[in-house]
């Protein structure tokens, strides 16, 4: 068994949505389904996938907005997990109302993470990562046998996550990005909300704000 990524770059922000599953058994899950999540469903029906899980990295609206098409469309989705310090971000809308103006009311995940657990798809394992700082209950799904790590908005290609939205705190991120990302193998595949994927070696060498200049 054979676990495959495929990313979806959906919505009028450009998130990645990532869809994980088992080449055999076609059992798999969703990371972050954005707006606009029609080519994910179709993919995901073209080739007899069963999704049974839902990941949530953090409770921004563009990161759960596509959940409800997903559930109606796919019921054999039961989880859906959360770190539950995101859990009031999600209730008020995951900041959605700085962006559109509306509330998004969306019901709320079922399964709520905790640093001690993991996430598991078939016999494969998803070890999960509080890296608060761009919202209180951020997480990285990290999967050893995939040699990668799902991000979200904690870092990007050269960058990091914005804190100036609820629950935003720039010196707990960068503080997160070092001891939840750069402590991860060099070689690991960063797979973030929005951007092009990098690895933990190029961050810790290029990204500008953890360079010398930066921190002197």
């Amino acid at each position: 068994m054979t676990l495959q990524v495929k990313t979806f770059v959906l919505g009028p922000i450009g998130n990645n949505v990532y869809l994980v599953f088992d080449d055999q058994t076609r059992s798999a899950l969703v990371i972050d389904p954005s707006m606009e999540p029609e080519p994910l469903a179709q993919f995901i029906q073209k080739n007899s996938l069963l999704v049974e899980k839902v990941l949530i990295t953090h409770a921004h609206f563009d990161h759960y907005y596509g959940l409800p098409f997903l559930q109606s469309t796919f019921p054999s989705i039961k989880e859906v997990y959360l770190y539950p310090d995101d859990l009031d971000l999600w209730r008020s809308g995951g900041s959605g109302k700085h962006f559109s103006g509306k509330m998004l009311s969306v019901p709320e995940p079922n399964q709520l993470l905790n640093t001690a657990k993991t996430v598991t798809l078939d016999n494969h394992e998803f070890s999960v990562f509080h890296a608060p700082g761009h919202t209180a209950g951020s997480v990285i799904f990290s999967s050893a046998e995939l040699k990668c790590a799902f991000v979200g908005d904690v870092i990007f290609f050269h960058g990091i996550g914005r804190t100036d939205l609820d629950g935003g705190d720039f010196n707990q991120l960068i503080h997160s990005i070092q001891s939840q990302v750069f402590t991860l193998p060099e070689e690991t595949i960063l797979f973030p909300g929005h951007g092009a994927s990098t690895t933990v070696s190029e961050e810790k060498a290029n990204n500008p704000f953890f360079n010398k200049e930066h921190n002197s």
